[in-house]
């Protein structure tokens, strides 16, 4: 093996590295012309179809309306069960397929493949009963929270945990208790 020498001769694929042409300006784009964004927010923010549970099934399959669609994991099925929430079958009358891949062979609606999301169903008005008693329980609860604590205060401020004990007060933090859609401008 040579040594390189510096001051050689350059080959010419390095002559034409060296004379690639240069940049030119060919115009100036107009700035006033661009349409300015009017809202900054990401899309689930503005536009009220984005929820909690909102899906993309509808796009898939053609179902009637009083159904509410969902996508269930299989491991999470086999956790805690169906709760309520119905196999949609692609052999069922009321269904269409706009899809055909999505179709699985066990006549399943799947997002992908063996193993992957099966898209279920429940009729809104069980889906609106649920939401509501499960407000009912979240209220309850919270009652009972503030309850206990009001009362654990009182026997306190009674001597019910000795002589040297007392001057309780209770403020519940109510304030730290949100709900996620009514957060909104």
């Amino acid at each position: 093996m040579s040594t390189p020498r510096f001051g050689r001769a350059q080959t010419s694929a390095a002559e034409e590295l060296t004379e690639a042409p240069t940049a030119e300006v060919l115009g100036s784009i107009d700035l006033t012309t661009l349409v300015p964004p009017t809202d900054d927010r990401p899309p689930w923010e503005v536009d009220d179809r984005f929820g909690k549970h909102d899906t993309d099934a509808r796009r898939y399959v053609t179902v009637p309306d009083e159904w509410e669609l969902r996508w269930l994991n299989p491991r999470l099925i086999d956790q805690i069960g169906m709760r309520y929430w119905q196999v949609i079958s692609a052999a069922d009358p009321r269904v269409t397929l706009k899809v055909p891949t999505l179709r699985s062979p066990e006549n399943y609606i799947r997002r992908g493949g063996p193993g992957s999301d099966i898209l279920c169903y429940m009729l809104k008005s069980w889906v609106a009963s649920r939401a509501r008693w499960k407000a009912e329980q979240n209220a309850r609860t919270s009652r009972q929270a503030v309850d206990r604590a009001q009362a654990t205060a009182e026997a306190i401020n009674r001597g019910e945990f000795g002589s040297k004990v007392g001057g309780a007060s209770v403020t519940h933090p109510t304030h730290t208790i949100a709900d996620g859609r009514t957060m909104r401008d």
